[in-house]
C-alpha cells in the first residue's frame, strides 16, 4: 500500500507533504504541505485540514506522491483529459534554516498543446494570523493590503506589466467577480507589486512567498478562504498566488521556482533592526542570487 504523505525535517522547519487524501477538512482535495511548524513556534502555519503550496492541477485529481530523499517530497500528475493533457510535477524541499524550495514543471502531451496562455494557481491556507493582509513593495514603497470581502479586490498584478498584457479579465479593472463567469480571484485590487514576493505575519512568524518570474507572477487574497480561525469570531485567510505561461511546449517543460520563508524575524548582523520588511527584502535578494528572476533587471 502506497503512502499518502511523508514527514520531512531540515533546520528549524518540520513539514508533512501529502496528496489530496482527506486529513481533517472532510474533503479530498488539499494536496501539498499539510503541516508546517518551526522550532520557533509550536503551532502549524497551515489552517486545519488544508494546505500550503496547494497546486490547482493537483487538487482533487489524485496526484501520486513519493519521497525523493529525507528533505524532499514530489507530487506528480500525468497528462489526461481532465487537466487539458498537461503533465505536472511539483517538488517540495526543506532547506535549512527556514526555507521550502518548491519547483513546478508543466509540459503538454504531444498533439495536445494548449492554444495561447495557460494559467496555474496555488492556494496557501494560513492558520489564524492576527492581521489577515500581506505586505509587498508597490511603486517603491512598502504596502500593507487587506481585502475584507471575499471576491472583492483580490488580485495584485506586477507594476511594470502593461495592462494590455494582462489576462483578458484583468484589462477592465473590475473590482468584483461576476456571477460565476469569473473565479473569486478575478477582481482587481487596484494595487501592484514591484518585486515578485510578499509576506504576512503569523504569531510573530514571517511567512514569505517569492517566485522567479516577474511578469508571469500574480498574488491574490481571500479574507476567509482558509475557514475558521482559532481567534474567536475570526476567519483564516488565503494568501494565494498564480502563474501565467504564454505558451506550453511539448518538448521543454515550463518551470517555476518558488521559495517559502517561515522564520521569526530578529536582530542580526544582516538586519540590525530586526524589522520583518528588511528580513523579507534580504531573503528575496538571496533567492534571486540562486534563481535569477525572469523579466526583471539585475
Amino acid at each position: 500500500m502506497s503512502e499518502h504523505c511523508y514527514f520531512i525535517s531540515a533546520g528549524e522547519l518540520r513539514a508533512i507533504v501529502g496528496d489530496d487524501t482527506d486529513h481533517g477538512a472532510g474533503q479530498d482535495q488539499h494536496s501539498g504541505v499539510w503541516f508546517l511548524t518551526s522550532i520557533k513556534d509550536r503551532h502549524t502555519a497551515v489552517s486545519q485540514g488544508n494546505g500550503l503550496l496547494l497546486f490547482g492541477h493537483h487538487r482533487g485529481t489524485r496526484p501520486s506522491v513519493r519521497r525523493v530523499d529525507q528533505v524532499t517530497v514530489e507530487l506528480f500528475k500525468e497528462a489526461c483529459e481532465t487537466n487539458n493533457f498537461v503533465e505536472t510535477r511539483a517538488t517540495y524541499r526543506l532547506v535549512a534554516p527556514h526555507h521550502i524550495d518548491y519547483e513546478m514543471t508543466a509540459m503538454a502531451r504531444p498533439g495536445h498543446r494548449p492554444q495561447g496562455r495557460t494559467s496555474f494557481g496555488w492556494c496557501c491556507y494560513v492558520n489564524s494570523p492576527m492581521e489577515k493582509g500581506i505586505h509587498f513593495i508597490e511603486k517603491g514603497l512598502w504596502t500593507y493590503y487587506y481585502n475584507p470581502v471575499h471576491g472583492q479586490g483580490a488580485m495584485v498584478f506586477p507594476t511594470d506589466l502593461d495592462v494590455a498584457l494582462r489576462e483578458a479579465w484583468g484589462q477592465d479593472a473590475a473590482t468584483e467577480f461576476l456571477d460565476g463567469r469569473r473565479t473569486f480571484s478575478h477582481s482587481d485590487s487596484g494595487h501592484t507589486f514591484d518585486y515578485p514576493f510578499y509576506f504576512g505575519m503569523i504569531r510573530g512568524m514571517m511567512f514569505q512567498i517569492m517566485a522567479d518570474d516577474y511578469p508571469g507572477f500574480r498574488f491574490y487574497l481571500s479574507p476567509s478562504g482558509a475557514g475558521q480561525s482559532l481567534l474567536p469570531g475570526q476567519s483564516s485567510p488565503a494568501w494565494d498566488f498564480a502563474w501565467e505561461v504564454d505558451e506550453l511546449s511539448e518538448d521543454e517543460p515550463a518551470t517555476l521556482h518558488v521559495r517559502v520563508v517561515y522564520k521569526r524575524p530578529g536582530s542580526t548582523e544582516a538586519v540590525p533592526n530586526g524589522y520583518a520588511a528588511d528580513h523579507a527584502w534580504m531573503e528575496f535578494q538571496r533567492f534571486r542570487a540562486v534563481y535569477p528572476v525572469r523579466g526583471m533587471d539585475a
